[in-house]
């Protein structure tokens, strides 16, 4: 592991003993700097380089969204584009579909465990190579001796803090919207199966082995609803919330991936719900 530095932001000191001892118990060699609210947070980031920031939502002086907010436009800084995980208990869609919007990297709910949360630091490690594969298969290999297995399917299949058990649908409502589609993101275009739909959000399935975007990445959906004279086309923009491997498993086929769809003008508002009605019919 190369050299790596870590700012962990929260108010309850007891938190941030925690994600701090959390993530020394794997990277013992990591330097690791506190701040017990956004103000101080902005004093360090101001002061040094980090590689990965931990940080609480609710705080006092400034919030974890204000902190980001702040960080995500400030050109002349060195950690604008660092990664920001958010650690909190706000963990309502409506919550982690803000936070990427004001450029969150990842997202950990409250409460966690430190499994939970070493996964969403290690993936970002691997991501920025401070973590070599190698280091990585034997950090695996240790953690599951300890636990009896499992560790490397969470990193590797799962992309953001959902139950396995659950199977990802839009709305959470009933399973009426099944179809074609297409996923556009970056320069790769390829069909995907339309698991649900409504006017906020779709959920695809897509094959593992395909290009998969990122968890908050800007993403297009090509939409086709109807047959013949009758057929209406349609792509809208969104982007990623949920990316979630179908089963627990390293060499799982299937992955669920959940778009939340942009806000669109009056027009494609009533081709969207035109297309939903022929899907449905």
């Amino acid at each position: 592991m190369r050299s790596a530095r870590l700012l962990v932001v929260d108010d309850a000191k007891f938190t941030r003993d925690l994600m701090v001892k959390a993530v020394k118990s794997e990277y013992r060699q990591l330097e690791v700097d506190v701040a017990q609210d956004g103000r101080k947070a902005q004093a360090l980031l101001n002061r040094s380089r980090y590689d990965l920031v931990l940080c609480d939502w609710e705080m006092p002086e400034m919030s974890g969204i204000e902190l980001l907010t702040w960080l995500r436009e400030q050109e002349d800084c060195r950690n604008r584009d660092v990664a920001f995980i958010m650690v909190t208990s706000l963990g309502d869609k409506e919550y982690v579909i803000e936070a990427a919007e004001h450029g969150v990297t990842d997202y950990v709910t409250k409460p966690f465990n430190n499994d939970q949360l070493l996964n969403k630091v290690t993936k970002q490690f691997i991501k920025q190579g401070i973590v070599s594969r190698e280091e990585f298969n034997e950090v695996m290999k240790k953690r599951d001796r300890m636990l009896g297995g499992g560790g490397a399917a969470n990193v590797l299949t799962r992309k953001q803090g959902m139950s396995s058990a659950a199977v990802p649908t839009a709305n959470n409502g009933p399973r009426k919207i099944r179809g074609k589609a297409m996923l556009l993101h970056g320069e790769h275009k390829f069909p995907v199966m339309l698991r649900d739909l409504n006017a906020q959000e779709a959920v695809l399935t897509l094959k593992s082995d395909q290009p998969l975007p990122g968890l908050f990445e800007s993403v297009s959906v090509g939409l086709i609803g109807g047959h013949g004279d009758n057929q209406l086309r349609m792509t809208a923009k969104g982007k990623v919330y949920m990316l979630q491997a179908q089963e627990k498993r390293i060499d799982a086929e299937v992955v669920y991936l959940g778009v939340r769809l942009l806000e669109q003008d009056e027009k494609s508002q009533q081709l969207l719900s035109r297309i939903i009605g022929l899907l449905r019919s």
